[in-house]
């Protein structure tokens, strides 16, 4: 039987969900920050940002040719996101179960979180448009390269160009040239007008969320259907916790 406290977590993105279309994203700690890989490095300047994006998209273009032949600037930065170079496209799931996977992978310690985000909402904000935006309707990188333009973040709808994205549900935020996390965006406004939420996870309802994942079929390879997921899949699945060193 669940708890009753993880009972009144699924009740609240529940209510939280069912007059809107809501995306998720899982966090290991509270504590991480709804940034971007770009924007989570340490650089003084969003003209700084905007140069590395630039040398990281061209090197990866043109050096990586033969292994990706791709032309499509938007493919080109779903590949780059999908195999980790860093960009500013920040992963989402239209699933709470797989959001639930990666929040609380290899959780031992402290609070985790479930961000929960109502996307059309978020893009009437930053677009005046209450719809997702098609990436063909904006140009990539060029649309970026100005650092005082597309200053907000908006929620984008990816080609399902890899088993993993269709597995994941994978969606995404492009974050704009604020260079501010997304909840601190609008002036914290995303969770005042309850476009933006979260939910906070404890260590007493770890076997809540385990039973939960089981109960929906979500483990490593569901998510990551390939060879290095199904590996660590059986290792999982077969091998006692107590015999790893």
């Amino acid at each position: 039987m669940f708890s009753d406290k993880w009972k009144e977590i699924l009740d609240e993105v529940n209510d939280f969900s069912k007059d809107s279309n809501v995306w998720f994203r899982g966090h290991l700690s509270k504590n991480y920050k709804l940034n971007s890989g770009l924007f989570r490095l340490d650089l003084d300047s969003i003209d700084k940002y905007i140069s590395l994006e630039s040398q990281l998209y061209t090197y990866y273009k043109n050096l990586g040719y033969l292994l990706h032949r791709e032309d499509n600037p938007w493919h080109l930065l779903y590949s780059m996101q999908h195999y980790g170079v860093k960009t500013r496209l920040l992963d989402w799931t239209e699933s709470f179960a797989v959001s639930l996977f990666f929040a609380s992978e290899n959780w031992d310690t402290g609070t985790a979180r479930i961000w929960i985000l109502k996307p059309l909402m978020l893009n009437q904000l930053s677009r005046d448009k209450q719809e997702i935006v098609s990436p063909n309707k904006l140009e990539y990188p060029g649309a970026y390269k100005n650092a005082d333009e597309c200053l907000t973040s908006i929620a984008i709808y990816p080609i399902k160009n890899s088993n993993r994205i269709i597995s994941q549900h994978g969606l995404f935020t492009i974050q704009g040239n604020l260079n501010k996390p997304l909840d601190q965006e609008f002036n914290g406004e995303l969770i005042k007008q309850e476009i933006l939420k979260p939910i906070d996870l404890t260590l007493d309802v770890k076997e809540d969320v385990i039973q939960y994942l089981k109960q929906n079929g979500i483990n490593k390879y569901s998510l990551f259907p390939d060879l290095d997921g199904l590996s660590s899949h059986i290792n999982k699945l077969l091998i006692p916790p107590h015999s790893i060193e």
